[in-house]
Order: C-alpha cells, then structure tokens, then sequence
C-alpha cells in the first residue's frame, strides 16, 4: 500500500465544500455575550481620559472595560489607528455597536512618522519614548573580507530595492470566543498558535496551564498573520473569565486590516563588486524593516539580511539588519516571512549585474551557483542537499524558457507586448519540535493526534497518507485530529513550511514505536516471533490483525501500549527551484495581465503533489498580487486609505495565470524521516522577482533600458514609465 507521491484528493474538502465546517463565528454557546473595541482613529496620541459610563447604562451592556482593567494603550498613548482603548460587552451584537459609539474618550494628537528614513532622523517623533530612539532592533551579519573583496571588484553597483507593506487578508478575519465554566476557561481562535494562546492566557490570568484549554477549529486562511498571540484573544478570554458567561469577538473586514498584522515592507540599499566575468565577489548594504508600532516581527529583516545571498556562491558579505518603528500596524510574518524579500532582492541584483556587463541572465546566474552542497553562506546557514546548477538547467529546460523568449518575440511583430521572466530561489523551512499521538483503536483503525495547526493545506490528509504507509494499512483506517490543546500535551503549529518535515516526522516516530508494541504483544498472542504486512502479524502458519492484537491487549492476554507519542526536533532544510512567468503588457494603459505561471521545484520527496501543487499555485498568485497589485497606503497623518477590500486589491480567479506545476524527477531527500523539504512558501517566495523580470522584460521591447526596482508595479506607475 503505497501513498505517498499520490495525488490522493483532500479529506477536508467534504466538510468545508458543503458548508459544515465549524469556523469562530459559528460557535454559539448558553449565555452568549459579545465584545467590541473602541479603536483610535489617530496613529499616534496620548490617551487622556476614557469614559465608559453612558456606554455602561446602554441597552444591552453587561460589562466595560478600560485602560485599567485591561491594559489597553500601554504607555498612555495609541501607537496606530486602530489601537483598542477600551472594550465593551453586551449580550446583542447590534446593541453592542450602539453601546461602542457611547464611549467618549479625549485624544491629544502627536505627529506621527510614517516612513523608515524619517523615523530614524534627529528630533524624529518617538513611537516608543522609552527606548529613546526608532530603532527597535539592529543586527550586522559578516563575513569574509568585505573591504578586500570590494578593492579587487572591477566592478561595482549600488541601488536600492523597495518592497511595499501588504496586508495577507485572509478570508477569514480574526476572531476568538472564550468560556468558562468555574473550572476549565476554554477558548476557540482562529490561530495558527493554539498552544501559544494556552501559555499566555495561562500566564496573563494567572491560573494553571492545565485549567486552559485553546482550540483551533476550521481556520479560513492565515499565511503568517495568525501566528502570535494577539490582544483580543487576552483579553476577551479575560472577560469570559472574569464574567462566567462565554463572549464572542470577531473582527469586521476594516477592523481586520487595521489590526492583524501587515507583511513585506522591507527596504535594501545594498553595493555589491564583481569581476567583469559576471562572479560576484561581495556584497554589502543594509535591510531595513517598516516594523510598524510595535517590534512583533521580529526577525523579518535578519532572515532577509541571513538569506540574501541566496543559491549563489558569494564569499563576502557584510549586511545590517534594522527594525524601524512607524505609527502603521505592526508588521509580523506572512507567507514566506524573510525570504520572498530577500529572493527579490538578490535576483533583481542577479539581473542588475547582467545588464551592467552584458552578460545574459541564465548565464550569470550559471557562473554563480553554489557546485556542492552541503554549504554554509557567508552569513553562516548551510544549505543540506541539492544540485543548483542541475536542477537550474533542467528547470528552465523542462519550462521552456528559450522557446517563451522567442515566442515573445515574435508576438512583438503581431503587436502584442508579451514579457518573459524566471527566478531562482533557495529557501530556509523547518525549526523546532514537533508532537504526535497514535492510538491503535479495538476495531484496528488509528487515530493521529498533531500539533500541527492545519489552515487551508490538506495536512490532514498528507498526514493520512504518511501514516497509512507506515503502517501499512489502509488509508481509510486512519483518522487524523487537530487543533485542540486537550488532546495532545504541546506543539508549535504549522507555519515556515515545517509541517510535513516536522509534524510528519513525529507522526513517522509514533507509527514506528506503536508497531514495535504490537509486535510485541502480536508475540505473546502466537507464540512465535511475527512478521508485520499489510496490518497482519504472520508467523508458523498462524496470523493475528491488528484488531486481533488490540483486542488480546485489552482482554489481558498480552501487554502493550497502545497509544505512544513521539517528539520530534527538526533541524532546517533548504528547497530549491526556478519559476517563470509571462505576462502581456498594454502600453496604452499600463495594465499587466498574467498569462502563464510555470514552476520547477526540488522540494525533497512530495508527498502529495495534488496538494503541493495547489501550494504552488496559491502562493504564486499571492506573489503575482504582490507584484502587481496589493499594496497598503496611509495618508500624512496615519490614516489607513487601503481600509478594506474595496481600497484594497485582492486578485481573484479571474486575474490568475495559467498553471504548470513539476517537481524535480530526481529529488533531492532531506535528513528528516519524511525526506521532505517544506512546499507551503516556495512560490510567494519565487513568484514577485519572476513576474517583475518579466513586465521588465515586456517594458523593455517598447522603451530598452527601463530598470525595475520596487514593488508593486501598478498600470500607473507603468504608464509613466513608459512615458
């Protein structure tokens, strides 16, 4: 029975497809209240008084809360709009929002600074005055001989890269209800982090870990957005504690935007020397981070800054890493979290370099790839298994780049204005531990117990599908449940495209040890020492199934444990690839249409590639979005303009390219037990520099020269390039 590398469909599409999913707003508990926020409509003020007592006699009302009682606006001041001043409870949603508008609160305005450069100059407004500067965190990475190498570079170049603030706008917005029952606060999030809301809440209420309990029930996307712990779901679990009675929060689209957390916004000036051969010999510059009000991302600018080198062979480097503070929402991973941005920005160099000597940009990227792995980059992480230059010829061979560029061409001749682009990208996944459970049931089927915190990747039926073959059993016979602390006693969730590598594993741990405890009671039950196949212990003419054995366990004829738990640590992996995309520009109008998205990838052993290609081709439309269409804009004062999806353009179905998805035929196996190497990011990380390489490359058939260097590239700023 061999399930992996099947496209086996997902067994969660039934329950989401025909609408009984559970998601938060869903639950409807006895007693039911509902909480609401009041939020500062200035980025940045003090908080002077806050007056709950006409919201207090609203119809409606059973409790408020303000500054005091919850910490809101620590300091005394809001550092965003949108920033929670005060809260109020009501047992009616419609009689809350009457109740909210109550609620007086003076304001007295500061100036606000809303870009990096600004933030960090002398007399600049403090977003935090006790840190006596806008400079949240500051790391420099090293090493070699930067100085040396960039005395012996014939040639040199320097620029700077900008990439735009997104918001991941999952489609389902945040929410959280909280109940407790005099003994047990339970809570239902949507989280990537169900574990991590367990520890805090514990923590914040001071009460016992064991006296919280956190759920994650169907979670309507989340792409990094969902993975800290946020305010609300403290403090409407606080109130739900403090009232007895269950209370509901669930975010408005608006309240979302302003709120959840934002991606991207990272900023390069870099300089970098190479030989006139195209080999670079150094690179330096500095990553700057928009980290918005409070410092929650932490580590966004140093993954880029680690990771810059990228799959290319650079001995030298010396890069620093700075967080800013801003009056905008905190910035916080999304979907690639590091390393979209710095894949943008050392293949915009790549493409840099190779127009500045001549050199086509296959290659120059051929005369820099890394030849043996493993290899540790200048910043000191080391890449596990792979062969770049390989997989990069076979890639663009299997994609067809060659014939794409002439075809391009000759669509010019026809008046159409089509650009061909590619990328290559290395990428970092996987860390930490990982929790699995696996209980042999009486009837011969299993239950798998994950940390893993599935939302929206079909973990479930990949998890399936690795236990099935290694127990060998039928697939039907597994059944795999998620997201609730109470089941399983710790994990980190699923995030950084560690969930297969790392949850997999544990779950690969957890079968290997229950066959070891059915083998030995499957002993004891013939009498002599059993083969295991196809969920059948043999031996001397005789057989026993796994239903037999469990059933001899519990009937005292043999000892075994029947439920085990595995832990598994992860070290990191590193999956490669190439991605092309085509695009059809209209000079007329500066709008760019995606045409085909094509995608190269070694990924280690794919499990599932039905899933893994979905994985492809919904990340690589985040990226297309990134480069193309999303991006938040505040005004002068703070004032979010991109306020929700009418301001905020989101693609859907109807703006997607035509997918071809592969995989490398000969893949290259990480250490782990699943040999798997992460696939969930791979694309957003791939697809921005590919599709700007190729409006690049379409603007350069009407005005040659044009150079691209920022994101997003929307009609208008086209239009004007062009002109």
């Amino acid at each position: 029975m061999k399930y992996v590398g099947r496209p086996i469909p997902r067994f969660e599409d039934d329950v989401i497809l025909s609408g009984r999913a559970q998601y938060v707003d869903d639950i409807v508990l006895p007693g039911m209240l509902y909480a609401g926020f009041v939020r500062s409509p200035y980025a940045h003020a003090r908080v002077l008084r806050v007056d709950l007592s006409d919201a207090a006699k609203q119809k409606g009302v059973v409790a408020v809360f303000g500054p005091e009682e919850m910490g809101f606006a620590p300091g005394g001041k809001v550092r965003y709009q949108g920033e929670a001043v005060a809260m109020v409870v009501a047992g009616d949603r419609y009689l809350l929002y009457d109740a909210l508008e109550k609620v007086v609160v003076d304001y007295e305005p500061l100036p606000a600074v809303l870009d990096v450069f600004e933030a960090l100059r002398p007399g600049a407004p403090l977003v935090d005055e006790n840190l006596g500067t806008n400079i949240a965190h500051e790391e420099v990475y090293e090493g070699g001989d930067v100085d040396s190498a960039m005395r012996e570079a014939e040639v040199k170049i320097e620029e700077r890269l900008t990439i735009q603030r997104v918001v991941p706008a999952a489609m389902e917005p945040r929410g959280v209800v909280a109940a407790y029952d005099g003994d047990m606060l339970t809570i239902w999030s949507s989280t990537q982090v169900p574990f991590d809301i367990r520890k805090e809440v514990a923590k914040a209420l001071d009460i016992p870990l064991v006296k919280v309990r956190a759920v994650q029930p169907f979670v309507g996307g989340a792409f990094g957005s969902k993975l800290i712990v946020y305010p609300e779901e403290i403090w409407v679990s606080k109130a739900a504690y403090l009232l007895k009675r269950p209370v509901k929060w669930v975010a408005t689209r608006s309240e979302d935007f302003k709120t959840t957390t934002h991606g991207r916004a990272l900023i390069l000036d870099y300089r970098v020397g190479a030989t006139r051969d195209g080999r670079i010999l150094a690179i330096e510059g500095t990553v700057y981070a928009d980290a918005g009000a409070y410092y929650w991302g932490e580590g966004l600018a140093d993954t880029a800054a680690r990771m810059l080198p990228g799959p290319y062979d650079i001995r030298n480097g010396r890069v620093k890493a700075v967080a800013v503070l801003t009056n905008k929402t905190p910035l916080s991973a999304y979907r690639g979290a590091g390393r979209p941005e710095a894949t943008f920005f050392i293949e915009r160099i790549m493409d840099r370099l190779a127009d500045e000597l001549g050199i086509d940009r296959v290659e120059i990227r051929e005369r820099n790839l890394i030849r043996q792995l493993p290899y540790t980059n200048v910043f000191g992480i080391t890449y596990d298994t792979g062969d770049y230059l390989t997989t990069f010829k076979q890639g663009l061979e299997r994609l067809g780049y060659s014939q794409l560029k002439q075809w391009a061409e000759e669509e010019l001749k026809r008046g159409r204005v089509v650009g061909v682009g590619f990328s290559v990208y290395v990428e970092i996944t996987t860390f930490g531990y990982e929790t699995a459970i696996l209980r042999a049931e009486r009837d011969g089927t299993f239950t798998l117990y994950t940390a893993l915190t599935p939302h929206g990747q079909g973990l479930a039926t990949a998890l399936a599908q690795i236990v099935a073959e290694e127990l060998d059993v039928p697939i039907e016979s597994v059944k795999v449940v998620w997201g609730d602390t109470a089941l399983i006693s710790d994990g980190i969730g699923t995030m950084g495209s560690r969930s297969i590598t790392a949850g997999g594993s544990a779950a690969i741990l957890a079968a290997r040890r229950l066959k070891e405890e059915l083998l030995k009671a499957a002993r004891k039950v013939l009498g002599c020492d059993p083969e295991y196949s196809g969920g059948k212990f043999s031996c001397g003419g005789k057989s026993a199934t796994v239903k037999d054995v469990v059933r001899a366990v519990y009937r005292g004829e043999a000892e075994a444990q029947l439920t085990v738990e595995a832990i598994y640590h992860a070290d990191s992996t590193f999956p490669f690839g190439v991605h092309l995309a085509v695009v059809e520009l209209d000079p007329e109008t500066g709008f760019v249409k995606p045409m085909l998205y094509k995608s190269y990838d070694d990924v280690g052993v794919v499990v599932n590639p039905l899933l893994a290609s979905g994985q492809i081709t919904g990340g690589a439309l985040q990226g297309i979005a990134q480069a193309l269409y999303e991006e938040v804009v505040y005004d002068e004062s703070g004032n979010l303009i991109t306020s929700n999806l009418a301001f905020y353009y989101v693609p859907t179905a109807a703006e997607a390219p035509k997918y071809e998805v592969y995989f490398a035929e000969s893949p290259h196996r990480s250490k782990h037990p699943t040999g798997t190497k992460g696939i969930g990011e791979a694309a957003t990380i791939a697809s921005t520099p590919a599709v700007i390489a190729a409006v690049e490359d379409a603007v350069r058939r009407i005005k040659p020269g044009v150079r691209i260097n920022k994101t997003p590239v929307t009609p208008e700023f086209l239009w004007r390039l062009l002109r």
